[in-house]
């Protein structure tokens, strides 16, 4: 298991491979958070208002009265998965700026009390805030996670949501890499990854960051609509909100 709450500097990779090209990067940071030990650290909060803050409401919400641990163990009991009591638990996710939260992804590392990976979950959100999570199968000899599954999800307007989904997904250790693929046809059209390096997580970092990756949550959406214009002008097929979803 990864040492604990620490902070995953990264690099986002878009690559669109058809119907036609159009490829971006851009570099964000992530949280990953000990979801029985939240860090006590300046300039981040659990819940309530600061700089930077988890909040339960950005995440899966089964009950709203229980906390993102318990709505996952519930969601994965429904899914027939009944987790030990005694699991761990860590989230990497966006945080929230200034109390402004937007999602893209979030990742959930299940682990056995003596650390062995047990599970992994997705956490998608589309800019509809509709929220669908991903069971990521088991763990290979190396922890890590390579699960294909139907995605029945509207993510993107360039997308068929009846599309599917390849996700490779590896242990957060110093350094952390994950694929997501969006197969049309069982081939490629859209390439995603994340690759970052373990930093600690601590409140001088944090303020740097702030001013290094300003408003974080927002610039993310902003790019979102930015390269879905771009998309737009290349004049790829889109997809409305409308279109029926195979279940």
């Amino acid at each position: 298991m990864t040492r604990g709450n620490s902070i995953y500097e990264c690099q986002v990779s878009h690559t669109r491979v058809s119907p036609k090209k159009h490829a971006f990067q851009y570099r964000v940071f992530m949280l990953a958070i000990d979801l029985d030990d939240f860090p006590q650290v300046p300039l981040l909060s659990l819940n309530r208002f600061n700089l930077f803050s988890i909040d339960n409401r950005d995440h899966i919400r089964i009950n709203d009265k229980s906390s993102i641990k318990e709505n996952l163990s519930s969601w994965l009991a429904e899914k027939g998965t009944k987790l030990p009591a005694d699991v761990k638990i860590m989230l990497i996710t966006f945080p929230r700026v200034l109390g402004y939260s937007f999602n893209p992804v979030s990742f959930y590392y299940i682990y056995s009390h003596t650390g062995e990976p047990i599970a992994a979950v997705a956490e998608v959100t589309n800019t509809y805030r509709e929220m669908k999570l991903f069971p990521l199968g088991e763990p290979d000899a190396k922890g890590s996670f390579n699960h294909t599954v139907s995605k029945n999800f509207y993510v993107s307007p360039f997308s068929d949501p009846n599309d599917t989904f390849h996700f490779r997904i590896g242990q957060p250790t110093n350094e952390w890499s994950i694929h997501i693929d969006n197969l049309t046809d069982s081939k490629p059209s859209l390439l995603s990854s994340i690759r970052g390096k373990r930093q600690e997580l601590t409140a001088s970092r944090l303020a740097w960051y702030a001013i290094k990756y300003p408003l974080i949550s927002l610039s993310i959406i902003l790019r979102i609509h930015l390269h879905a214009l771009l998309l737009f002008l290349k004049k790829i097929p889109h997809f409305a909100k409308s279109t029926p979803i195979k279940l």
